[in-house]
């Protein structure tokens, strides 16, 4: 009787541990239906920021906005005692729910409201209820050592390492500018950003309150500060400031931090925690979203995802992308580094449309072996533009300053960039930035699979986006910056127009009493005008004009034009 006993008992275990099945379910409903909220009270799901940008970008709200029905998710939830809801998706009408039985998907699916379910990632033992979730107390921390060097108001950084990966896409002349970030709010969506809250090299976005928000969307219980170095490296190639070791590309800028990545598995689940942080940052007012993150393979070999499907509608992830940039939001988004492997191509979100992919080179322009290659499926340029992320400079949770290499850093480089030339131009639109951003680049008219674009140049960025809409006369040049005293331009006429102009050229500096005038006569389209200007001083290591090209019968062009000692060009 014991034994019977005993092998009835073990049979009913062995049946039991069969019946747990650890495992996360995409669940995407079919309507909206019965929605408490609406269009007309976006302020009851949408930050006064967001509102006040959609409202200043004429982006109007619709009913993606809207949330997801509560009374279809209580419904999903009931279904089972271990049924929890992750995360939500009010763009694609979805939600992210765990589970510890076998056999719910099917139940999920006979759902009336349902639409599409699936499978994102199997466990292989129970996630921990998040009772008491992370909450970020954003404070004013004191550093034993804190100063704000003479360069944080002029804008000259002594970029120390990081110079190199600034300079190449000429960054640095935003910053002179006074264009370093102030007044944006971006986004960075990674695996973890240990010691990101207490980092030197972070000092003064902490102290300023800049940090203003942190989350994990994974295990909503975890600090996201406490693993994973690599939104820590990230972070720091957009707002470290340490001057004469490194400086990042927006070092003013206000950052919210979210874990999205799961670093003990590769699964789609991922993909939708991504989409969920991509859609708090836009209610949240943030205008720029930096990802260094790719999916191409999956651990769960039933999730098979082709080339053919990197044609940013596939990947949930890449549409929801799409839609971020339909709100007026630029997503800057790592190419991968898969360029010198099996697979070789970019992955999701890296194809998404209406987003910049960043690619890497060298401090030389060189394209790196890893980046992975374009075009995207259905033919479009990828990557859209690159940026340095092969021997560039990063610092580690320890604050080591350190070279390192993948797209994961030429992503950030070039979205603090893109986050000051946007802070230059708010009138404009994402797509404005975004399509000058790609202009500037060096590889504009002849782009390829593996540079895209090319290396874009952020004053000529600035000096395309001066121009009116309704331009009729521009200048070509080889670069905005004047070479040993010489600034080089080509007036560009309407139709090819060769009549000869006498036009006159006026470039005003802060650091000259007078303006310097030069007058030209310009036969035809091919004459070039060379505009020499004053030494600097041995005191000087830079000056900027502003550039005043009057030609008669037309509109008189304005643009910037920058000044450089031979050390500062080394």
């Amino acid at each position: 009787m014991k034994k019977y006993t005993f092998f009835l008992l073990f049979t009913l275990l062995l049946s039991c541990s069969y019946a747990q099945d650890y495992a996360k379910y995409w669940v995407q409903f079919s309507d909206k239906n019965d929605s408490p909220f609406s269009v007309s009270r976006p302020e009851e799901f949408l930050s006064q920021r967001a509102l006040q940008l959609r409202q200043k970008h004429q982006i109007a709200v619709d009913e993606t906005d809207l949330p997801v029905n509560a009374s279809y998710i209580q419904q999903v939830l009931d279904m089972d005692s271990t049924m929890r809801l992750c995360t939500r998706s009010k763009w694609l009408n979805g939600i992210t729910v765990y589970c510890e039985h076998e056999g719910v998907l099917d139940s999920i699916l006979q759902l009336p409201f349902v639409r599409f379910a699936e499978r994102t990632v199997t466990m292989s033992e129970p996630e921990t209820s998040p009772d008491t979730p992370f909450v970020f107390a954003r404070d004013r921390r004191e550093f034993a050592r804190t100063y704000y060097a003479k360069d944080w108001n002029t804008g000259d950084f002594d970029y120390g390492l990081a110079g190199p990966q600034i300079r190449i896409n000429n960054g640095h002349w935003l910053h002179r500018m006074g264009y370093c970030g102030e007044t944006m709010r971006m986004m960075i969506m990674d695996a973890g950003f240990q010691n990101a809250d207490t980092l030197f090299v972070f000092r003064n976005l902490q102290q300023d309150q800049r940090l203003l928000g942190a989350r994990n969307l994974v295990q909503p219980e975890v600090n996201p500060f406490v693993k994973h170095s690599h939104g820590t490296n990230v972070l720091s190639c957009i707002a470290a400031y340490v001057p004469g070791k490194m400086v990042g590309t927006a070092p003013k800028v206000e950052v919210y931090l979210y874990k999205t990545e799961d670093a003990r598995s590769e699964n789609k689940v991922e993909e939708d925690n991504w989409v969920a942080g991509l859609e708090l940052a836009d209610s949240l007012g943030c205008q720029v979203l930096n990802s260094s993150l790719g999916y191409t393979k999956f651990d769960d070999s039933t999730q098979v995802r082709t080339y053919g499907d990197l044609n940013g509608l596939v990947s949930r992830a890449s549409q929801a992308a799409a839609i971020a940039a339909a709100k007026g939001m630029i997503v800057c988004n790592s190419a991968g580094n898969e360029g010198s492997g099996k697979w070789r191509y970019l992955g999701a979100p890296a194809d998404a449309r209406d987003i910049l992919t960043v690619g890497a080179v060298d401090s030389k322009g060189k394209i790196a072996s890893f980046s992975s290659h374009g075009p995207a499926s259905d033919g479009r340029v990828k990557p859209d533009v690159c940026a340095v992320g092969s021997g560039c400079y990063v610092s580690s949770p320890g604050g080591f300053i350190h070279m390192s290499f993948g797209t994961s850093f030429s992503s950030p480089i070039m979205s603090g960039m893109v986050t000051c030339l946007w802070q230059a131009f708010p009138e404009k639109s994402n797509f404005e930035i975004m399509e000058a951003v790609r202009r500037s680049s060096d590889r504009y008219e002849t782009s390829d699979t593996l540079y895209g674009y090319g290396l874009p140049d952020m004053l000529k960025a600035y000096n395309l986006l001066l121009q009116p809409d309704n331009a009729t006369l521009s200048i070509s040049t080889d670069a905005f910056v004047a070479d040993n005293n010489l600034f080089d331009f080509r007036l560009v006429m309407p139709n090819g127009n060769n009549s000869p102009k006498t036009i006159e050229v006026t470039a005003a500096s802060p650091a000259l009493k007078k303006p310097v005038v030069r007058t030209f006569t310009v036969n035809n389209m091919a004459d070039e005008c060379s505009l020499k200007l004053p030494a600097l001083s041995k005191k000087e290591k830079y000056r900027i004009y502003d550039l005043e090209i009057r030609v008669p019968g037309h509109e008189t062009l304005h643009y910037v034009i920058g000044q450089e000692c031979a050390a500062e060009l080394k």
